[in-house]
């Protein structure tokens, strides 16, 4: 089916192939997008069109004349991201003999993601595919000038930076450290001293998000909130690099 760049490609294509295949068997398919779905998230689209070719096929494998749904739902919002669900709903009322499952299952699960399976008699059946997808990641903008204007003048910026690099460096070296340790007491922390740094140095953006980051710890620690910590830990690097330019 080929490469796709992006989700809204990847379900284009899809999309397409089994529009044919379904009206050669006389079914349908009907695609329905969230419009909450951001147009550029990042992720492991190779494998995600793998895995829908597998249900699809399942699909219109099982029923006559099948009538099938995907369905894509945003059904949460992470640090910098979003968590998808994609369905693909048809009337058949059993899942059994379907090794395809079995390997659909295995491919999401390496891509950090679940396979959810659903069926019943009067309802059908409904196989969703749970992943999180990422946004791009930009590089993180600085306002020199207006940090120029704010403290009066070039003398007054080059010691703050030099007083943000000692202060960045010394944290930005605990990362690895503080992200192997359990617990969210010295991250959430971490975060907040990081934060309040990039704040003063005009990088509000990504000082919104490392107050985002220590936000979300609080609710629930897991695997793609160290991620998305270890990714702001970059970029906050990458915004001490601008700074050192103009010291």
């Amino acid at each position: 089916m080929g490469a796709s760049a992006d989700l809204p490609d990847l379900l284009t294509r899809v999309s397409h192939y089994y529009t044919g295949l379904a009206r050669q068997r006389g079914g349908t398919l009907q695609l329905e997008l969230d419009a909450a779905l951001a147009p550029d998230l990042v992720g492991p689209y190779a494998a995600l069109g793998d895995v829908l070719c597998l249900l699809l096929d399942r699909a219109f494998a099982v029923t006559v004349h099948a009538h099938v749904a995907l369905q894509v739902d945003v059904v949460g919002d992470v640090p910098d991201g979003q968590l998808v669900h994609i369905t693909v709903a048809d009337p058949g009322e059993t899942l059994d003999d379907c090794p395809g499952l079995d390997t659909a299952a295995r491919l999401i699960a390496s891509l950090d993601g679940v396979l959810h399976r659903e069926c019943a008699p009067d309802r059908g059946t409904r196989v969703i595919i749970e992943v999180t997808l990422t946004l791009p990641r930009h590089p993180p903008r600085i306002d020199i000038e207006t940090l120029r204007t704010t403290l009066g003048g070039t003398h007054a910026l080059r010691e703050v930076i030099s007083a943000l690099d000692r202060s960045l460096s010394r944290d930005l070296s605990e990362l690895d450290v503080l992200l192997a340790q359990p617990g969210i007491a010295d991250l959430q922390a971490w975060l907040h001293r990081v934060s309040g740094a990039l704040g003063m140095a005009e990088a509000t953006d990504l000082a919104r998000m490392g107050l985002t980051l220590e936000r979300r710890l609080a609710e629930e620690r897991d695997a793609s909130v160290d991620a998305a910590i270890r990714r702001f830990g970059e970029d906050a690097a990458h915004a001490l690099q601008v700074l050192r330019k103009h010291s």
